[in-house]
């Protein structure tokens, strides 16, 4: 078994347990929250309990994808581990200027991502799974994985239309979309 099968193997069932353990104490303890989407009383709430579902299979897909990127370029297992710690200090440093009260703050790193996709690749999936898994113990795992999915297709078409053009046209990157860009 190669080194990125065994981390998506050893991290999907850390996150299983991880979740499920987090559901189990909230259960005992207040009962598991559920949030109201865009924190609008007026629409539905969603139970942290579909976590419990959707954190393991997100693990487990969005490491399947960044597998795949891996292998088909010159990229390795370290930039896959770098993009999910990165993702992950990125959601729980949103989570924490969130519940501490600095809004702005808050606004300011969620727009930043924005910002970031101009020169760096911020749509990949495994930052994309960082940020969901570090912004799942406040918001629970749905409205991240919502809020992160429509975030990474926007820093996408940034990176992709914008970022890469300006970059080659300032000279920092070479002629062709380069291995390991995407």
């Amino acid at each position: 078994m190669n080194p990125f099968d065994r981390l998506r193997i050893v991290l999907t069932i850390l996150v299983t347990l991880a979740i499920w353990s987090l559901l189990a104490w909230q259960h005992v303890r207040d009962g598991i929250p559920a949030h109201h989407l865009f924190a609008d009383p007026e629409l539905p709430r969603i139970s942290n309990a579909f976590g419990g579902l959707l954190l393991p299979f997100l693990t487990w897909g969005l490491l399947s994808l960044a597998r795949r990127r891996v292998l088909s370029t010159d990229a390795g297992l370290g930039s896959v581990v770098v993009g999910l710690v990165v993702g992950l200090a990125y959601g729980v440093a949103l989570s924490v200027a969130y519940f501490s009260g600095h809004e702005s703050i808050a606004g300011y790193l969620f727009y930043g991502v924005l910002a970031l996709a101009l020169f760096l690749p911020v749509h990949r999936p495994e930052c994309l799974l960082g940020f969901v898994l570090g912004m799942t113990v406040g918001f629970g795992a749905i409205l991240p994985a919502l809020l992160g999915s429509i975030l990474a297709l926007v820093a996408f078409v940034i990176h992709r239309l914008i970022g890469l053009p300006v970059q080659r046209l300032l000279g920092l990157r070479a002629g062709s979309a380069g291995k390991g860009v995407r």
